[in-house]
Formats: structure tokens, C-alpha cells, sequence
């Protein structure tokens, strides 16, 4: 008996999904290293140099950081970091407003701005030591929304350090002579990836020291004295 054996061809693939953690910017650096360090490897040798390069090949190739990816980090859409606090002071909303409202009051009541130099109604230079005594940093700042008795915001302007965006918000409390004080931060990280991380390791120390400045002004505002014209 012959048995007669139809083969059947069927159309197969498989889809590969390219995991890409990291943007052009630094796939380009991540390019120029990589030749770098295996030319420099190559001609003094130096087995680690060249692993170092080859590495970087494989970043600038893929556009994937393995670091990257054990830190959760991706660098290809970098996403603001939001930094929020909120206190309750005993003063009435409409005082803690006019207070915060006129900026010279500020480095008073906040221990880590040294100073505030209004330009305009809007426009303000401010200078802190927020990284510690080592060094301080200085920007404009624009007040972009303003809310009599209720609402400040306000942005940094064009070539500061770290460009960031802020409003403080000042509810009434439910016995209408306390003030529930809402304060957010928002910046983007510099520099890729690298600045992701170190935003990461930055952001608890932060968030700690935003805890400490709002505590710091609610002691100031809460043991003034009132000044009545």
C-alpha cells in the first residue's frame, strides 16, 4: 500500500517588539563613547575600555539602557516630577494670601531662600541654597496666574537651572479662620536618563525639605503679629 503524504506549506512570523528605553540624544553619545573607548581600548589594550565600548555600541545600536530598565527608568518619555505638600495654618485664608503675595516676606519665613528681589508685579530673581551651604543657585521667577485671597502660580522664566512650574492654593478651613495651604512643585529632569536618576534619589529629599519649608513659614505666619492699617 502506498500512502501518499500531502505537505501543506503554511506562512509563518514572528513579531519582535524592540524595547527602546532611552531617546536619539543619547543614543547618539552613547554612539560617539563607543568609539571612544574601543579605540582607545585597541591601541593601549585594556579589556575593560573595550567591554565599556561595546556596551555603548549596544546602547546606541538598540536604543535599550539595561540599567535603565532595572531602574525602571525610561528615558525616551520623560515625565514631569510632582512634588506636593499641605499644611493647615490657623490664620484666615485672605491674611496667609497677602502675606505669601508680597515676596519680600518670603526668605524670612523660609529657611532655605536667602533672598527675593522683586522686578515687577510679576517678574521676581530669587537665590537659595535649597542644595546646601556648599553652593547656591539663583532664577527668575514669573507669576503666571494670581487669584486674589485663593490662588498663585507662577513659573521659572528662560535659562534657569532647572525649569519648573509652581502654584499655592489657599482654602478657607471649615471654621473659616484657618487656611488649608496646598503647595506643588513641578519639574522636568535635565540630561536623559541620567537626569531621571538622579531625580529619583533626589525627589525623598525633596519632598522632605518641602515638608520642613511649609512648616518653617506656618511657624512664622502663626506667631506674627498682625498688623492692621
Amino acid at each position: 500500500m502506498n500512502t501518499h503524504l500531502k505537505l501543506r506549506s503554511g506562512r509563518f512570523s514572528i513579531e519582535k517588539h524592540q524595547y527602546e528605553n532611552i531617546g536619539w540624544s543619547e543614543r547618539m553619545v552613547s554612539m560617539f563613547l563607543s568609539g571612544a573607548l574601543i579605540s582607545w581600548g585597541l591601541r593601549r589594550p585594556s579589556k575593560a575600555k573595550f567591554l565599556y565600548g561595546a556596551y555603548m555600541a549596544y546602547r546606541a545600536a538598540t536604543g535599550r539602557c539595561l540599567l535603565y530598565e532595572q531602574l525602571g527608568i525610561d528615558a525616551k518619555r520623560p515625565r514631569a516630577v510632582n512634588i506636593r505638600g499641605e499644611f493647615e495654618i490657623e490664620k484666615p485664608a485672605s491674611e496667609v494670601y497677602t502675606y505669601w503675595r508680597n515676596l519680600n516676606n518670603l526668605p524670612g519665613s523660609i529657611r532655605h531662600l536667602l533672598d527675593v528681589k522683586v522686578i515687577d508685579e510679576n517678574l521676581s530673581h530669587w537665590k537659595s541654597n535649597v542644595m546646601g551651604s556648599l553652593f547656591s543657585i539663583d532664577w527668575d521667577a514669573e507669576i503666571v496666574k494670581d487669584e486674589p485671597g485663593h490662588f498663585i502660580g507662577w513659573q521659572s522664566a528662560a535659562g534657569a537651572l532647572i525649569h519648573h512650574v509652581g502654584k499655592v492654593e489657599f482654602t478657607p478651613g471649615s471654621d473659616g479662620q484657618s487656611t488649608v495651604l496646598k503647595v506643588t512643585l513641578s519639574y522636568r529632569p535635565p540630561a536623559g536618563g541620567v537626569g531621571i536618576g538622579l531625580a529619583k534619589l533626589m525627589n525623598p529629599y525633596l519632598e522632605g525639605l518641602l515638608k520642613k519649608e511649609i512648616k518653617s513659614f506656618k511657624h512664622t505666619i502663626e506667631n506674627r503679629t498682625p498688623v492692621y492699617t
